[in-house]
């Protein structure tokens, strides 16, 4: 008997939607993964990252360290900062560890760095996508201009916590686009119900509305953590430990799903009984992290 896959996308809830005569309401899973794969726009991926992370460049990181020109470098007073900056990021991407180091010294990042880089995004998306809701119940946009711009702002986001986890845009090729875009695809699924709800008057356009937009933006984390746990596993790691989050309430087991605390509690487990990170009580909350041996 095969076991499943608990990271495996579930693409839910499950419905096929129509059309209809306005092309934009909602979009068919294809043309979804289409738009999610489509990199016309990731230059705003890479703004978002920049202004929002506080590790500007981080994403253009490059596999391993650039062979600096010396005598140029010492003609402007040697390997500075500075000088280093004027070449690439100050740190390159260790594929065969999946770690970025420091190209000043080679030490490591700490995962919470990147974690942290996350984090600021997911907030600054929070914050864009609570003001986008406030403009539809203020009449200021219509509904479809709304569905729109959230789209584009969860895919921004997405994609940034994706390509963190992979190394950057230099690791970020077809085949990445196309995982990326399965991974994330259950969130415009409820995407697509939050917008039928609002349509059919059962998601009413108040204060609750403008929480559930900016859970969207919380996901983040778990796109990140979910992706190097399958890294992990790809490169050998056989074991995952859950590590609680910064939250002052972590989540316990429910009758639907288990908790944080519950889960952090094991320990160790072998991978494949890991519980993703987002699948706990607390949904897209989550702010937990994942150690491997």
């Amino acid at each position: 008997m095969t076991t499943p896959d608990p990271f495996k996308p579930l693409l839910r809830p499950a419905r096929i939607f129509s059309i209809g005569t306005d092309p934009f309401f909602p979009f068919p899973d294809r043309q979804t993964q289409d738009f999610l794969e489509d990199n016309y726009d990731l230059s705003d991926t890479i703004k978002l990252w920049d202004t929002s992370s506080g590790y500007a460049g981080m994403l253009e990181a490059r596999n391993r360290p650039v062979n600096l020109n010396k005598k140029k470098a010492e003609s402007k007073g040697g390997f500075t900062e500075e000088v280093i900056a004027a070449f690439v990021w100050l740190a390159f991407f260790d594929f065969n560890i999946g770690r970025y180091r420091y190209l000043k010294n080679g030490r490591f990042i700490s995962a919470e760095q990147i974690k942290l880089g996350n984090l600021r995004v997911a907030k600054a998306q929070e914050m864009y996508m609570s003001d986008l809701t406030q403009q539809l119940i203020d009449g200021q946009i219509t509904e479809r201009q709304w569905y729109l711009s959230m789209r584009k702002a969860m895919k921004d986001e997405y994609r940034a916590a994706w390509i963190a986890s992979i190394g950057g845009v230099e690791n970020y090729n077809r085949s990445e686009a196309s995982k990326f875009g399965w991974a994330v695809r259950p969130q415009y699924r409820w995407l697509d119900n939050f917008l039928l709800e609002i349509q059919s008057g059962k998601q009413p356009l108040n204060a609750f509305a403008k929480r559930r937009a900016r859970m969207y933006a919380r996901a983040a984390n778990g796109i990140y953590q979910n992706n190097i746990f399958k890294i992990a596993q790809r490169n050998g790691l056989r074991e995952a430990k859950r590590n609680l989050g910064e939250s002052e309430q972590h989540c316990h087991d429910s009758k639907q799903r288990p908790g944080c605390i519950e889960l952090a509690q094991l320990g160790y487990v072998p991978m494949e009984q890991a519980t993703p990170i987002g699948s706990a009580t607390c949904l897209s909350h989550c702010l937990c992290s994942w150690s491997f041996r």
